[in-house]
């Protein structure tokens, strides 16, 4: 299961069209949770993105994507032919305590998943065969991808801030930084609700509610001003390209 993650852009307004890319993948903590037999296994892998520059080589000013991906592993218990599925127990309902300053309500499709799935190259039966859901995992239809909630709040987030903008007469931040946890399952064909609101100045809040309002998806998205590469200020220019910009790496670190 993908129980969560985070993503930090260390640079602002560059793009990568026609630039070699490399991705340097490692597991960074392995933890085991439970009592043998039922335990559960938390693995961190971390995947670390570099662009290729025509003159110095790998980014030399180190890594400009940077994820952590958040999974976890169990046993696999299958159940006899004749046995029926066991319905998961109700759980309790946990709400948002905020009211969302933007929502949008959307049903996901079996064929959304399905692209989702060709696009991501993840052939899981848990996204494309129902009756697998229902008879080995015990779901009632098709599970929504972990990924694919984070690229929903990320979208909805983004249209809302290009609106929110223009009636200001402001230009659109960049994201900069994303932290997202997957708090319960999301199924296709019934209804949920993205949300996002503006917590303080470049932050924000975002979420998704399952049919029944509770929270399914939880994260908080941080946003910078685009940089001028040329100015060398946070005027909003035009994004450049990498072999344009001799970008240097922000500060920080990944919450």
């Amino acid at each position: 299961m993908w129980a969560g993650g985070d993503v930090w852009f260390r640079q602002r307004g560059a793009t990568y069209t026609n630039t070699l890319l490399k991705c340097n993948e490692s597991i960074t903590d392995v933890e085991i949770k439970g009592e043998e037999g039922t335990e559960k296994v938390f693995v961190n892998i971390q995947r670390n993105i570099q662009y290729k520059h025509k003159k110095s080589g790998w980014s030399p000013e180190g890594e400009v994507i940077i994820e952590n991906r958040r999974l976890v592993f169990m046993r696999d218990h299958p159940r006899p032919p004749e046995a029926p599925p066991t319905p998961a127990a109700p759980g309790t309902v946990v709400s948002h305590p905020h009211v969302p300053d933007y929502s949008h309500t959307l049903t996901p499709t079996a064929a959304l998943l399905f692209r989702f799935s060709a696009l991501t190259f993840n052939a899981h039966a848990i996204h494309l065969d129902k009756q697998y859901c229902r008879d080995v995992e015990g779901h009632r239809n098709l599970l929504v991808h972990g990924p694919l909630t984070v690229v929903l709040m990320l979208q909805i987030l983004q249209g809302y801030q290009s609106t929110k903008a223009r009636e200001e007469g402001k230009k659109k931040e960049l994201i900069t930084q994303v932290n997202y946890r997957n708090l319960a399952p999301l199924y296709a064909e019934e209804e949920m609700k993205v949300c996002v609101r503006q917590k303080e100045d470049h932050v924000w809040e975002t979420w998704i509610e399952g049919p029944d309002g509770g929270l399914a998806v939880r994260g908080t998205v941080t946003t910078a001003p685009r940089i001028d590469a040329k100015a060398g200020n946070d005027a909003g220019s035009e994004t450049k390209s990498v072999e344009e910009i001799p970008t240097t790496a922000e500060e920080g670190a990944l919450a």
